[in-house]
Parts: structure tokens; C-alpha cells; sequence
């Protein structure tokens, strides 16, 4: 529910450019100022979640993200909807690193894997329910009524979370200056997000260009999205079966994935939608076994080390629609699709060397 207004604005895209009368790239942009709005609060929320507790944090936020996207219904302008999309992606981005924390303090070590398969199959249903709004609410209701009816559901998800907060144990970090392997790892986790965030923001108006009809597309973000999230829980449920908590088969799924993206630069419909269903089963397929990596080498500070990589997360997420919105402005959506599967593949190298780093930090406190 929390990521739910970026990738409703994606959807929705075509709908919003037509009533507010500006170009579907200023709307795509959207998920851009969501995400660069994440990017600035993450390390922060991060903090604030090891501080206060993970329940109260995802509880106040996800109420935040509800009267945001029911203020959005009501946006004149363009610049007043991204205001909105802004105050969004900052409660965003505390409540990423909270629900991490829950699953860290609240679930058995030897289930984290499915745990984190489950909370990262968020994004995609997300999207799925972006997807399936818009033929079933913002055709035949316009994209106003659709943001309207769908902040009822994170508003449902605030007033059923648990009030009791239990014990919480306030955790603060000896030093804020995170490590080599971190950093490495929010570096790779940018230029893993760029292609599936430009999935999220230009999948529906890129099927539209290559011949798929509107509905259609969208029931096809639907079903790529459903894949996506059934792959990230399976992925979860084995890394707990193999006691599997590295970057190793992260970085196998965004090689693979990367050619999904590349399939996607065709303009034959068949390939696209081959593409499509490789780029979200493969190239997001990961984040669940990622943010586990990174919680189980950080187990000290979860939520402020998954912070620190979800900030990588959310600078990738916001540049990565609005490097493609800018390409395929200049060259079409093929080649913004090339360079979206070059970055996918850029990630793999950079999270295998943070994978080798975060290898060695382990072996050097081990001897110690």
C-alpha cells in the first residue's frame, strides 16, 4: 500500500495527460519525484524505524500515503499532484525499512527468507493493482475517482495494524558512515531498479506503441506483475530450505533478467510481451532475497542498514523513468529499453563485487 501511489500515476499516465493537458513523460515523472522524495528519507526512516519500533512506524505512515493519495484525486495542476506523490514517497520510504525491521525482530532466522518474499511482493502487487485499475476503475470512471477509491485501502491497512507495540529494543548505530560492502550494495540496488521502475512508469504507454491496446497492456502489467510476485515468495521459501542469504542468486537474476529488457526494444508484439513477462519474473524477482542479504550482514542495525541500500533503491527508481522518459523522447522506446537492460547488467557486476566484500568483512570477524 505504501509504494502504491508511484505506480498508480505510471498507469494511469495516459488518462492524466489528457485531463491536465501536459505530456505523458511530465506524468511518468511522477514516479520519478515518488522515488526522489524515498531517496532523501530513506536513511533517515531507517533510523527512525530502529529507533521508535516498526509497527508504529508503518502504522503512522501508511495512514500518511492514505490521505495523500485522496488528496491527489483533488490536484488542479500537475505540480500540486507531484507535491502529493512527494509527501507519499517520503512515508514510503520509512515504512520500507520498518517492515524490514518487523520481519527481522519478528519472524524465526530460518523462515526470513519467505518472510522477505512475502514483504517485497508488495512492489508487484502494487502494480498488479495499478495494473487492473485501469480497466476496471479509470476507464470507466475517470483517474480522479480511481486514486479516490484506492486510498481506502492503505487507510484499511493503518487502522488494522496492531496498536500494541510490544517490547522494542532502540537501536542506534555507533557510527552513521555505513561500510564499503553497504555502499557497493546501494550502488548496485540503483542500477538494479532503474529498468523495473521504468516498467512500473512506461510499461502500458510502451505496449501501447508497439500495437497493444490500452486494456490489454494493462492486463498485461497485471499478469507480469502476479509472476513477479509468485517468483520473489518461491525465491524466499528456497533461500530458507539452502540457508542462502547472500547476493549470489540476486546477481544470476538480474543477468537474466537484463535480457528481458532487451527483448522489450523489439517492435514485433510477441517479443515485447515475452520481455515483458522475463524483465518482471527475472529482473524483479530479486529484492526479497536482497533486502535479506543485507539484513542478515547488518544484523545490528536492520532497519538502518537496509536504510542505506534502500536509499541505493529509490535514487535508481527515480532516475530510471526519467532517463528513459528522456531516451525514449529522443530515440524511441526501443533503445531506451537497451540502455535499461545494459544497466540491469551493470548491477549484476556491482552487487557480485559487494557480494566478494561483504564475503571477506565476515571472514575477517570470524578470525577476529
Amino acid at each position: 500500500m505504501s509504494v502504491l501511489p508511484g505506480f498508480l500515476v505510471g498507469a494511469l499516465a495516459l488518462q492524466i495527460r489528457g485531463d491536465l493537458d501536459v505530456r505523458v513523460e511530465a506524468v511518468a515523472a511522477g514516479v520519478t519525484v515518488f522515488f526522489l522524495a524515498g531517496a532523501f528519507g530513506a536513511s533517515w526512516g531507517g533510523r527512525l524505524a530502529d529507533h521508535i519500533g516498526a509497527l508504529r512506524a508503518m502504522r503512522r505512515c501508511v495512514l500518511i500515503t492514505a490521505g495523500s493519495l485522496a488528496a491527489a484525486a483533488l490536484a488542479p495542476s500537475l505540480p500540486v499532484l507531484f507535491a502529493l506523490l512527494a509527501v507519499a514517497g517520503v512515508a514510503n520510504s520509512v515504512t520500507q525499512p520498518a517492515i524490514n525491521l518487523f520481519v527481522a525482530e519478528q519472524i524465526p532466522a530460518e523462515r526470513q527468507g519467505l518472510g522477505f518474499g512475502i514483504k517485497q511482493s508488495g512492489i508487484p502487487a502494487a502494480i498488479f493493482v495499478s495494473g487492473l485499475a485501469l480497466p476496471v476503475l479509470a476507464l470507466p470512471l475517470g483517474w480522479r475517482a480511481t486514486l479516490a477509491l484506492c486510498a481506502l485501502a492503505p487507510l484499511a491497512v493503518g487502522l488494522a495494524l496492531p496498536r500494541g507495540e510490544g517490547v522494542h529494543v532502540s537501536r542506534r548505530t555507533a557510527s552513521r558512515r555505513p561500510s564499503r560492502a553497504l555502499l557497493l550494495t546501494a550502488l548496485g540496488a540503483t542500477l538494479a531498479t532503474a529498468g523495473p521502475s521504468a516498467l512500473g512508469a512506461y510499461l502500458v504507454a510502451s505496449a501501447v506503441d508497439v500495437g497493444i491496446g490500452e486494456g490489454t497492456a494493462g492486463l498485461l502489467s497485471a499478469l507480469a506483475s502476479g509472476l513477479s510476485l509468485a517468483t520473489r515468495v518461491s525465491l524466499g521459501a528456497r533461500a530458507d530450505r539452502r540457508r542462502d542469504y547472500g547476493l549470489a542468486v540476486v546477481v544470476v537474476l538480474l543477468g537474466a533478467g537484463s535480457a528481458g529488457f532487451a527483448l522489450m526494444a523489439s517492435d514485433t508484439v510477441g517479443l515485447f510481451v515475452l520481455g515483458a513477462l522475463v524483465a518482471f519474473t527475472l529482473g524483479w524477482g530479486w529484492p526479497g532475497l536482497f533486502n535479506l542479504a543485507v539484513v542478515d550482514s547488518n544484523r545490528e542495525t536492520p532497519g538502518s542498514a537496509s536504510g542505506v541500500s534502500q536509499t541505493g533503491i529509490y535514487v535508481g527508481a527515480a532516475l530510471g523513468p526519467a532517463a528513459f522518459g528522456a531516451l525514449s523522447a529522443g530515440a524511441g522506446y526501443g533503445t531506451a529499453w537497451l540502455a535499461m537492460a545494459l544497466a540491469t547488467l551493470g548491477s549484476a557486476g556491482v552487487l557480485w563485487l559487494a557480494g566478494r566484500e561483504t564475503g571477506r568483512r565476515a571472514a575477517a570477524r570470524g578470525a577476529v
